[in-house]
């Protein structure tokens, strides 16, 4: 559902492309589900607006007992993006689980997420799972992002010059670079036990 990145189809090019404007295009995602599929994941747009929430909105979550829906947001200690985040809480309610991604790229501290009454009430309410996501170094990031790699494709490579056909590059070769992309990695991993038990819920 990302018109402009398709950050989802770089790691899975099979991924489908999802028109809201569609009036087909529930039944594309929700079949898919009543056909067997265990999970689907919709990748949307960073700061999508009021027209992809209404198409959530449109979905009969009361008629699809025992598919479960689950919203992953991104905040950062930007107010807007925990305000945004807040905004589809507020409308989605309790017809979906939360887990709320805390990125620390622009800082380690998120008082709008953590002291704000609205957001203090979503928490009480919906005891969202929280995962935090390190700060990565700038320059590693850029280098991921313009040779189109993902940190486990960059670790798979075993110090390696290639990986997929896709050249690795000499700075995410170094060892240094690649134990700080483990850990960076191995971090993020350690927390996901309660995501994975609302998965197979």
């Amino acid at each position: 559902m990302d018109d402009e990145n398709h950050t989802l189809s770089r790691f899975f090019p099979e991924a489908q492309r999802i028109e809201i404007k569609n009036s087909f295009s529930y039944d594309l995602l929700v079949e898919r589900i009543l056909d067997g599929e265990k999970l689907l994941i919709a990748d949307l747009k960073a700061g999508s607006g009021r027209n992809t929430l209404d198409w959530w909105l449109g979905i009969p979550f009361n008629e699809l007992p025992g598919i479960q829906f689950i919203c992953i947001g991104a905040v950062t200690s930007s107010p807007d993006s925990v305000q945004t985040f807040l905004n589809w809480a507020a409308a989605l309610k309790g017809y979906v689980k939360y887990v709320v991604c805390k990125n620390q790229k622009d800082g380690l501290t998120f008082p709008d997420y953590d002291t704000s009454e609205q957001a203090l009430i979503f928490r009480d309410k919906y005891n969202p799972i929280e995962v935090d996501i390190p700060r990565l170094d700038a320059e590693y990031m850029t280098e991921l992002e313009r040779l189109n790699l993902t940190i486990s494709e960059v670790l798979e490579a075993n110090r390696n010059d290639a990986i997929n056909g896709k050249p690795v590059g000499y700075t995410l070769c170094r060892l240094l670079v690649r134990a700080r992309l483990r850990r960076f990695q191995r971090e993020i991993y350690e927390q996901f036990e309660p995501l994975l038990k609302l998965l197979k819920a």
